[in-house]
C-alpha cells in the first residue's frame, strides 16, 4: 500500500529528530513510502531470498537470526517501533539474504523498495543526510554487539539484553533471549536458577 492515506507521522517525526524536512520533503517522503502488515511468525525475509526492502518498524517485534550448519539459531536483534531493518548485502547487490528476518508479533511497517529510495534521494539531500547518519549509528550498533559477543559473559550478556528490551524481557520466549545471548535454552534456566546476579 502507498500514498495519502498511510500514516507516516511516526516515520516523520522519527526522521526530524536527525533532520528538518520541508512541506516538499515531507510530500515526497508520502508519496514513494509504502506500507505492510506481517502477521505474527510469517517472515519478512528469508533466507535465500531476494527482497531489497528497507524497512521501519511502526509497530509489533521482529527477529533478524541466522541459522548455523548444526542448525543453531542465532539472534542479531529484535526490531522494535523506532528501529530500522533489512539486509543491506541483500538491498544493494541483489545477492541471496543470509538472514532471515520474522514477525514475533503482529507487526506493521514502512519500507522503502531500492528504486522508490533512489527517488527520495533525487528528492532532496536531506534524505541522504538522514541515511549516512543512520548507517553510522547501524554500524556503531554493530561493532559494540560484535565486541559486547566476544567479551562479555553470557550473564552479563544476559543483562545487557535486559538493559536494552527491559519491555520484552516477559513477552519473548525463553528460547529467543537465549539465542540472543548465545546459549542454550537449557543453560539460560540453569543460569536464572541459580540466580542472576545484576551488575
Amino acid at each position: 500500500m502507498t500514498g495519502p492515506n498511510i500514516d507516516t507521522s511516526s516515520l516523520e517525526n522519527y526522521i526530524k529528530t536527525y533532520v528538518s524536512l520541508s512541506e516538499d520533503e515531507i510530500l515526497a517522503l508520502n508519496s514513494l513510502v509504502q506500507y505492510r502488515k506481517i502477521k505474527k511468525n510469517q517472515y519478512l525475509l528469508h533466507e535465500g531470498g531476494i527482497a531489497a526492502m528497507s524497512s521501519y518498524v511502526v509497530s509489533g517485534c521482529l527477529r533478524t537470526y541466522i541459522t548455523d550448519n548444526k542448525g543453531i539459531e542465532h539472534i542479531l536483534g529484535f526490531p522494535t517501533p523506532g528501529w530500522w531493518t533489512g539486509n543491506l548485502q541483500n538491498f544493494y547487490n541483489d545477492k541471496p539474504s543470509q538472514l532471515n528476518i520474522q514477525a514475533i508479533f503482529d507487526t506493521e511497517i514502512l519500507f522503502f523498495t531500492k528504486e522508490t529510495k533512489e527517488k527520495l534521494f533525487l528528492s532532496g539531500a536531506v534524505f541522504e543526510r538522514y541515511f549516512r547518519i543512520l548507517t553510522e549509528r547501524s554500524l556503531i550498533d554493530f561493532q559494540a554487539r560484535t565486541l559486547e559477543i566476544l567479551s562479555l559473559s553470557a550473564e552479563e550478556r544476559y543483562w545487557k539484553f535486559y538493559n536494552k528490551y527491559p519491555d520484552l524481557m516477559l513477552k519473548l520466549p525463553q528460547k529467543y533471549i537465549a539465542g540472543y545471548i548465545g546459549v542454550t535454552p537449557e543453560f539460560l534456566s540453569k543460569m536464572k536458577s541459580n540466580g542472576l546476579r545484576k551488575p
